[in-house]
């Protein structure tokens, strides 16, 4: 039976097969017995966008496993997801009770409670995981995105650097250690660390983040040329810091056209959905004058919100959760 659901899991996490893995599971004698059968069920419903179908799924599968912490904090991510947030408040305070110290229920647990934005509650159970794990690189960096959450950067900062002692050549802890750095205000070492992990190596959706990093640190530096050098090294991207990038370094260029275009990209991207929404303007009907002055408001203005959204936005590129089902990597069970 445990072979038939690894087969499953195989089938929908790597070969996204899923009417076969259908197929599978309705051989499974009594297969509604089971949490496993469920869980499957639940994201062969996510792949087809079947939320509540899911849903069921996994409650049922909670109700045959209770005590579950990734199952439970599965159920929750789902919640948030759905803009239920007490809900999904209620789930996580289930899952703290279970006191596991097993690394997958801590994993998957500390990340819904980063996504929930209990940081402290993550820390906390990190913190004694690495204890239990002190050469786990995982939940070193975990722990580090926690703690950046909370503003412990000198904490961060360390677990970082145990991270790259025990792996030398982890890109992501590379990159994130340059940040910390920078955020430090020790923008020198801060790019030296960025450039160590700039090798061919890198997958490129860190590389393109490493360059909008130094780029923004160039810019702080005044060394807007280094900036603009950063930035060309980035292809097709149009994320909110890379558009904010652009328009300061067109600002100091002193081309307010271009630098109010790629500004208001920026803040579009960056705005509230329930936000009013404005009228689009056209940067070339408007004088020099305008233009420019629109720029310097819109710098003000993206400033605070792309530091917010930089630092929040760490953590999502280090998860192994997939938004689209309910199954992760760390399932050895399944």
């Amino acid at each position: 039976m445990k072979s038939t659901f690894k087969q499953v899991r195989s089938l929908i996490l790597k070969e996204k097969n899923f009417p076969e893995a259908r197929r599978i599971l309705a051989g499974v004698p009594d297969g509604e017995l089971y949490s496993p059968y469920h869980v499957a069920m639940a994201a062969i419903a996510r792949s087809e966008s079947d939320t509540a179908v899911a849903m069921a799924h996994l409650e049922k599968a909670l109700s045959l496993a209770p005590d579950d912490i990734r199952l439970i904090s599965r159920i929750g991510k789902l919640r948030l997801q759905e803009g239920n947030t007490t809900l999904a408040q209620e789930y996580a305070n289930r899952a703290l009770q279970q006191k596991s110290s097993k690394k997958s229920d801590v994993t998957a647990l500390a990340s819904f409670l980063q996504q929930l934005g209990d940081y402290t509650n993550a820390a906390s159970i990190l913190r004694h995981a690495v204890l239990e794990n002190p050469n786990d690189t995982k939940l070193r960096r975990m722990l580090a995105l926690a703690q950046l959450q909370l503003g412990q950067l000198d904490d961060c900062e360390r677990n970082l650097n145990n991270c790259l002692r025990l792996d030398p050549k982890n890109h992501y802890s590379q990159i994130l250690l340059g940040e910390i750095l920078i955020a430090q205000g020790n923008k020198v070492r801060g790019l030296a660390v960025l450039r160590t992990a700039d090798n061919d190596e890198c997958p490129s959706k860190l590389k393109e983040r490493l360059s909008i990093d130094a780029a923004e640190c160039y810019i702080d530096l005044a060394e807007y040329s280094a900036a603009k050098d950063e930035l060309t090294r980035v292809q097709n991207s149009n994320s909110p810091r890379f558009n904010y990038c652009w328009g300061k370094v067109q600002y100091q260029e002193g081309d307010y056209e271009f630098a109010l275009t790629s500004l208001m990209a920026a803040s579009k991207s960056v705005a509230h959905e329930d936000a009013p929404s404005v009228p689009p303007i056209d940067p070339s009907s408007l004088t020099v004058e305008d233009q420019k002055t629109r720029c310097q408001k819109l710098i003000q203005d993206l400033s605070s919100k792309l530091e917010k959204l930089r630092v929040s936005g760490i953590q999502a590129d280090d998860t192994s959760f997939n938004q689209s089902t309910v199954l992760d990597s760390v399932d050895e069970d399944f």
